[in-house]
């Protein structure tokens, strides 16, 4: 066993790893086969199932339920995964899914993430890094969510939907289609309403790069052409965010109802 602190009313199953300087808080358990990296805390109440991994320096500040099956009258009982990577932030009663043999068996979560209390990651799910699910954000399965985004408090995702990277969606929003990456988007259901410049710049983003995509969102967004043929005459932009951001409307046009990894749905 290595250097962890495991509270007396904690149950850790003798497979389970843990790394180095692990506290386990009080009455949390750890399911068989877990393993967590150096330097991360679980805190009271929490449970690890069976399948999940975890990278370094992870809080989990109580009451989270990680790694249990998905929620899906379809699954049955086989091997499948949660990945989480390093420096995330997971709140109290946050719940995250596996995988199912529907894609690869795998829910994957990246690094120094904020998961905020309440919310849930469906099973299959793909989310980047430096991400923000505020309270109570709701992720159906299937759904990837790109690096840098952020989803304000009781948003609810549709499956298989893409969130396009640095983009923002404003609170209460239903989202049925995909976002595209660098914009903000609002509403019931949502819709692009600008460019997210403020998340641009906090991304660490070029204000040379932030003028560009402001000024093709107009060309875009707002002149009341097709989006899609708009999008399809700038593929090929020098600009590699203007590019990143065609690319993406034009496979958002082709996918079924807005969301192009719904094309790839079996059946």
């Amino acid at each position: 066993m290595s250097a962890a602190r495991i509270h007396d009313t904690a149950v850790v199953d003798r497979t389970a790893e843990l790394g180095d300087h692990v506290h386990v808080g009080p009455y949390a358990v750890i399911e068989a086969g877990v393993v967590i990296g150096d330097d991360c805390t679980i805190g009271p109440h929490s449970l690890i199932a069976t399948g999940t991994t975890m990278g370094r320096r992870n809080r989990l500040t109580g009451h989270s339920s990680i790694g249990t099956a998905p929620q899906d009258l379809g699954f049955y009982d086989v091997e499948s995964r949660l990945e989480i990577g390093d420096d995330n932030m997971i709140r109290e009663f946050v719940s995250l899914n596996r995988g199912t043999p529907k894609e690869s068996c795998l829910t994957k979560i990246g690094s120094r993430n904020m998961i905020m209390a309440g919310a849930h990651v469906g099973h299959d799910c793909v989310v980047g890094s430096g991400v923000i699910l505020t309270n109570c954000v709701l992720l159906g399965g299937h759904v990837h969510v790109g690096d840098g985004c952020v989803l304000s408090g009781f948003v609810g995702v549709n499956q298989f939907t893409s969130i396009g990277r640095v983009s923002y969606v404003g609170g209460n929003s239903r989202v049925v289609q995909d976002v595209p990456p660098f914009c903000k988007v609002a509403g019931d259901p949502a819709e692009v309403r600008m460019v997210n410049e403020v998340g641009m710049q906090r991304f660490g983003m070029d204000r040379d790069d932030i003028t560009e995509v402001k000024h093709v969102y107009r060309t875009i967004f707002r002149r009341g052409s097709s989006v899609l043929e708009e999008a399809h005459s700038l593929i090929n932009d020098d600009s590699p965010l203007v590019r990143e951001l065609a690319e993406f409307l034009v496979r958002k046009e082709a996918g079924r109802f807005g969301r192009y990894r719904e094309s790839l749905r079996a059946g």
